[in-house]
């Protein structure tokens, strides 16, 4: 790897290393959690629930068996930030050339971060894309450089590893196979790439059908398939979801789009296809996530940053490169920098997820302090960090708000299990009651078997009678 690759390699975790310490999100809390969980002999997809593949849990598990911390798990963040920010180059510099490859490169390393759009967080569409760029830049070098179908066989296998991340982690089959229609008169290519692709995907399946197949295939597919059309997955709903999050996408999102349009003209029509292809796959990944939260735009990141550098380093005076490339990255860079002068309250603040999780710290220091490891807790409805903190278990399967709106049995089900004498020993109260049943089920259980134990930062705790 060439020097500049390195030094953006260098800058992109230099920028996000501060965020190994800042507090987890919902979404990394739930994964650690049933990650954990399964490690300690649950049954996945029946024992503990996740809809994710099995991809993104062992690394998750990989992650824990570092350090059982919210820092072990971030590491895994600025490792993918890493291997996007080299892998986005050496496609671009093939694609291109070499300026273009080592522009990209530096730009993703900043614009990357994308602190509105979670990219300091270890989601799902983040982990789908480091192995997903990885497998496009083995399919281009097989292209331009070295026609060993071993790369092929690489870049199928990477773009497998995506989809067992996340379900929409699409890129890699989209590109590459866009690449192949391109380029490809004969079947094997195809066939190698193919054969790259089922391995993972076989695995994960094989483990899915050993562990119980209706289970596994429910949580990852069934359950969203027989959702559509329904109040917790209809246009409406998208709609409403989309509205509330635009603000925030907008933020990190409208600089790239708007300077991307300058860059198609510079690419020859084969890459224009495949760049094509990737934004198709990033927006198609978006939709297939349905509910618009910020961190599904991150996929789209990648191919935008690529038709920015292309602008950039098509233009023809230095002080235009360096001005549009500025225009392009300051936001970021400005983001970080306010962050430096703040008070430690105020910082907490505009990080995203690190005031939530001090505060589900604090709460989870009293349910530690006030329950036995064998004891259950329940947290009502989505703060799924708090499982994880707390070291506790929950004897209900679903740790967020949607495959409660989406699952028909859900709601009855948790009525049912507050009802049970198995009921849980703690119920936090971060979600009014009435919020996630308004039948007002949910608040008849509660107030029949619960007494209230204490408030931590405004929060309600239940304990059972």
């Amino acid at each position: 790897m060439s020097r500049p690759f390195v030094a953006a390699a260098v800058l992109a975790a230099a920028l996000r290393v501060p965020f190994l310490f800042t507090g987890l999100s919902t979404d990394e809390g739930g994964y650690a959690y049933v990650a954990q969980q399964w490690s300690r002999g649950e049954a996945l997809y029946s024992g503990v629930w996740l809809d994710r593949p099995q991809g993104l849990l062992l690394t998750y598990r990989a992650l824990l068996g570092l350090a059982d911390a919210g820092w072990a798990i971030r590491a895994g963040m600025v490792l993918a930030g890493v291997i996007i920010t080299v892998a986005l180059g050496v496609i671009a510099g093939l694609l291109v050339n070499r300026a273009t490859g080592i522009t990209t490169a530096f730009l993703y390393a900043v614009v990357g971060v994308a602190p509105h759009l979670e990219g300091i967080t270890l989601n799902g569409e983040l982990l789908a894309a480091a192995p997903a760029t990885a497998g496009i830049a083995l399919a281009v070098w097989w292209w331009k450089r070295e026609r060993s179908l071993f790369w092929l066989a690489g870049a199928g296998a990477l773009a497998g590893l995506a989809l067992t991340m996340k379900q929409s982690g699409i890129e890699g089959v989209l590109v590459v196979g866009a690449l192949l229609a391109v380029v490809v008169r004969r079947g094997r290519p195809a066939l190698v790439f193919a054969a790259g692709l089922l391995l993972p995907l076989l695995a994960s399946a094989l483990h899915g059908l050993v562990t119980g197949w209706d289970a596994y295939w429910d949580a990852l597919v069934g359950y969203q398939l027989s959702a559509i059309g329904s109040d917790g997955s209809n246009a409406s709903t998208r709609w409403t979801d989309l509205g509330r999050n635009a603000g925030d996408i907008a933020l990190d999102m409208v600089v790239p789009l708007v300077v991307s349009l300058l860059g198609w003209r510079v690419l020859d029509r084969p890459a224009r296809r495949l760049v094509a292809a990737w934004l198709v796959a990033g927006v198609v990944g978006v939709n297939l996530g349905g509910s618009y939260w910020p961190h599904y735009f991150v996929q789209l990141l990648p191919p935008l940053v690529l038709l920015v550098a292309a602008a950039v380093t098509a233009l023809g005076q230095r002080w235009q490169k360096l001005t549009v490339a500025a225009v392009v990255v300051l936001p970021t860079l400005i983001w970080l920098v306010a962050l430096v002068p703040m008070s430690p309250a105020k910082r907490a603040e505009t990080i995203p997820y690190d005031a939530l999780a001090a505060r589900d710290d604090k709460i989870a220091a009293v349910i530690r302090a006030t329950t036995t490891p064998d004891d259950e807790i329940y947290v009502l409805e989505s703060e799924a960090y708090l499982y994880f903190a707390a070291e506790r278990r929950s004897p209900y399967p679903y740790l967020w708000g949607k495959p409660i709106d989406k699952i028909p049995d859900a709601l009855p089900r948790l009525r049912e299990m507050l009802d049970s004498p198995q009921r849980p020993t703690l119920v936090i109260l971060d979600t009014p009651p009435s919020a996630v049943d308004p039948t007002g089920g949910i608040e008849a259980a509660l107030a029949e078997h619960y007494r209230l134990d204490t408030v931590v930062e405004g929060v309600p705790i239940l304990r059972a009678r």
